[in-house]
């Protein structure tokens, strides 16, 4: 249980310090003092970047269960750490002879920043917490990880006047530093939970069998079982008819006295 709650805070964690509200609360800001725009078309662009976030929200609302949780996560952070990248890049040439179409043209990333952070990082840790934690505590481990939530969004607004003050271009670089690490974060420690039943979330969290839950969707050795009509398991993949009725029967059993004693 500890295991889940503590990836349930890191994933809020995530949401957080990609550096979505730097874009969210400071954009006209940045965009007036840092790119160098004008007040009413600063006011205007943000209000068109905000919007991105809408249309990129759409894509999870009909496809997050085909796409999983993992993999919009790790994609969705590098684009974010590309869009941070490209930004810093077009702003460290401000003041010189292309300084100004420089710093102009790295509004477009800030609209891809946007977008690809409503496709990708700005639900997936809404829907995951909940999902991963068992039901004893699922209401006090989702409000953990909702503090980090609120914490860390503190924590970004409260620096972010005073880091692109103090660092006019370089301030994309820390959060293009931290989506890369995020990548390897939810690589490394998030199993893919898409498409799961409660007793498979139990099974991969006390069990850690990857392969057979499907931790990597869509890989030739993932398992992706669903329950037909009369009962019994289907599956896909390279793991035997056998293992999963081995498994039913597990499931059938309410686990079996060994495997309670052996939930989180």
């Amino acid at each position: 249980t500890g295991r889940r709650v503590l990836l349930a805070y890191g994933m809020q964690f995530m949401n957080q310090m990609g550096g979505i509200n730097l874009v969210v609360y400071y954009v006209t800001s940045v965009l007036e003092d840092n790119v160098g725009l004008e007040r009413n078309l600063s006011l205007i662009l943000g209000g068109c970047i905000n919007t991105m976030f809408v249309i990129g929200s759409l894509v999870p609302t009909f496809f997050l269960d085909r796409l999983g949780r993992r993999r919009p996560m790790m994609f969705g952070s590098f684009g974010l750490a590309i869009s941070m990248m490209m930004i810093a890049i077009l702003l460290s040439f401000s003041g010189t002879s292309s300084g100004h179409n420089t710093s102009a043209a790295s509004v477009a990333f800030f609209f891809t920043y946007m977008l690809i952070f409503g496709a990708s990082v700005n639900c997936i840790p809404w829907v995951y917490v909940p999902e991963i934690l068992p039901l004893h505590v699922r209401s006090k481990g989702a409000a953990i990880g909702t503090s980090a939530n609120a914490l860390w969004n503190f924590f970004v607004v409260m620096i972010t006047p005073i880091m692109t003050e103090a660092l006019p271009w370089q301030w994309p670089l820390v959060f293009m530093a931290l989506n890369f690490a995020f990548i390897l974060l939810v690589y490394f420690c998030y199993p893919e939970t898409a498409n799961l039943t409660l007793e498979e979330m139990d099974l991969l969290f006390t069990r850690g069998d990857d392969d057979l839950l499907g931790k990597k969707l869509g890989k030739s050795t993932a398992v992706v079982r669903s329950l037909d009509r009369s009962g019994a398991w289907r599956k896909r993949g390279s793991d035997s008819i056998e293992a999963g009725y081995a498994d039913q029967k597990i499931l059938k059993d309410g686990f079996g006295a060994e495997h309670r004693e052996k939930l989180v």
